[in-house]
């Protein structure tokens, strides 16, 4: 993964390297920097969803536009 999801891509490119430079198999690496890639993605998809329900409750309901009935 080469494009920027996130902020914290910055620091992905830091554990990247940190990854390269633990010794293990080409596989291992590959499927160490591929989980974390998808944890960043979780990550972030959480971090939307969030986002999104605090923006429905800042929002609030909808206003209806019929006057509001008489108690009396």
């Amino acid at each position: 993964m080469t494009n920027k999801i996130s902020k914290s891509n910055g620091d992905l490119a830091f554990f990247n390297s940190r990854i390269d430079e633990i010794r293990m198999s080409g596989h291992a690496r590959l499927k160490a920097k591929a989980h974390l890639a998808r944890a960043e993605a979780m990550a972030d998809m959480v971090a939307w969803a969030i986002h999104a329900i605090a923006g429905l409750f800042k929002h609030g309901p909808a206003q209806s536009n019929r006057p509001a009935a008489s108690t009396g």
